[in-house]
């Protein structure tokens, strides 16, 4: 295992990453979940707290003052269980709704809103005693018992830190009413969850932090890995080659297809050959629709000579020509004139043909 971690040196890919994700493996710690559920409960019960405190109140002296002898026919007790469930309902349902959006919205702060059936999918190597005996005695296991002693021993002290300074309040809550009896209680409840679950927030970030750490450890690839994605993901480098290789063969063809409807051919005199091809009525400018250097070159020309395309020398025209415009690609306004002045000494020399 060791020598495997030793091999892994390379970050995730993208892919590797997407995989992972799908899968239902992305950095996340229950600890972050639970600390921001307790700061919004305890939040929410701060807000909300006088309000609950007052229901719970006005229904347990409600409670008290029912007729010390009831019927319990089976429509009074329908009627007793809907009333208390009313009243307990209005006092505990904005806590439970606040702690709920809260645990919704640390796991979309954690991995985003991405849901995946894989992570629910049964797994029963997931469920296997063995391998739950491998994790505990693992060095993962041993981190998480770590981090739990941890964690009960900073709340455990923050949790004596804010009840210690309280203690000498405690005989005299005897001449107290009820009224005031629940409000220093809620008073102490609500600053001692509030500091505990701050101090949870930061162990939960500490957490996160690792828990990304060694997810990210869980995702590097070895070199070998992320070279044979690449090729993957690209093709074999042979294939991919021959690929190439097919492509410019048959634009060649395409090429050579092309010469013997060209209008003229310039060369310099056999290292460049440019087929060029015009007609008024159809095209804007003249088009290049074939070339070549060498042997492509000698080709152009043999095929041109073969089908009667004339074949003009004029060495800087056909450097300029093979530099700057493509196959099948107008020429450019700066080559106007001198092309002109190839097409114009072409139609010449047709004319005298045809008229000799």
């Amino acid at each position: 295992m060791a020598f495997e971690d030793s091999e892994r040196t390379e970050p995730a890919t993208p892919r590797r990453r997407q995989e992972a994700r799908e899968r239902g493996q992305v950095a996340r710690s229950v600890e972050v979940n639970s600390a921001l559920i307790l700061l919004g409960t305890f939040g929410a019960l701060a807000i909300e707290g006088a309000n609950t405190g007052r229901v719970l109140l006005m229904t347990f002296e409600k409670g008290l003052a029912l007729p010390g002898r009831v019927d319990l026919t089976p429509e009074a007790v329908r009627e007793l269980f809907l009333w208390v469930a009313a009243a307990v309902g209005r006092a505990i349902v904005p806590v439970a709704l606040a702690a709920m959006v809260t645990g919704v919205l640390a796991n979309i702060l954690q991995v985003g809103f991405y849901p995946t059936s894989q992570a629910i999918q049964l797994n029963w190597a997931r469920v296997s005693p063995m391998r739950g005996l491998r994790n505990l005695l693992s060095l993962r296991g041993g981190a998480e018992l770590a981090k739990a002693i941890l964690k009960l021993t900073i709340l455990g002290t923050v949790a004596y830190r804010t009840l210690q300074p309280e203690w000498a309040h405690f005989p005299e809550l005897v001449q107290m009413d009820l009224l005031e009896v629940l409000a220093w209680e809620l008073g102490l409840g609500l600053r001692l969850g509030l500091k505990v679950a701050l101090a949870y927030c930061g162990l939960a970030a500490l957490d996160y932090a690792f828990q990304r750490w060694q997810h990210e450890k869980s995702l590097r690839m070895s070199r070998a890995e992320v070279q044979e994605e690449a090729r993957m993901q690209e093709g074999d480098p042979q294939i991919r080659a021959r690929v190439r290789s097919v492509q410019r063969e048959r634009a060649r063809r395409r090429m050579m297809e092309a010469v013997p409807t060209a209008t003229a051919v310039v060369v310099n005199p056999t290292h460049i050959a440019v087929a060029l091809k015009y007609d008024a009525k159809t095209m804007r400018a003249p088009r290049v629709v074939a070339k070549g250097m060498r042997l492509i070159a000698e080709r152009i020309v043999a095929i041109a000579r073969a089908h009667g395309v004339p074949v003009v020398q004029d060495i800087p025209l056909a450097h300029a020509l093979e530099k700057l415009v493509g196959v099948d690609a107008e020429i450019p306004v700066a080559l106007y004139r001198a092309v002109a002045g190839i097409l114009a000494y072409v139609y010449a020399k047709d004319s005298q043909r045809k008229m000799g």
